[in-house]
């Protein structure tokens, strides 16, 4: 595999930061340019294989997502296998990336900020 992969003309270097056997989450910073600033510079990437999709992430939506990861990777003690994909399929699905805000229904706030 490739270490690196264009946008809009633009090349990007990659990170796989996440795997498993439906998603990929990559790290992707701009290491090539020579026009004018784009709108996505760094960010992370969510390849979905079974949906054959890719969604790009940056800003806000970038950090929610990596902080819902590591908050996630915390409340999973038993290590079940599948319980960062189950995050994934609806946080593409609704466009939420922030754990507290898309479980919100399902959770009492206090156990979700704890």
């Amino acid at each position: 595999m490739r270490d690196y992969t264009y946008i809009d003309g633009y090349r990007f270097t990659i990170w796989n930061i996440y795997r498993s056997k439906r998603f990929d989450i990559d790290r992707l910073d701009i290491n090539f340019a020579d026009k004018e600033k784009p709108n996505f510079v760094r960010g992370l990437r969510v390849v979905d294989h079974n949906e054959s999709e890719t969604y790009l992430l940056h800003g806000g939506d970038a950090d929610n997502l990596s902080y819902s990861l590591c908050y996630l990777h915390h409340e999973n003690k038993e290590n079940i296998p599948d319980y960062f994909d189950e995050y994934l399929i609806q946080a593409t699905s609704k466009k939420e990336y922030l754990v507290h805000k898309l479980f919100e229904e399902e959770k009492p706030l206090e156990v979700a900020v704890h």
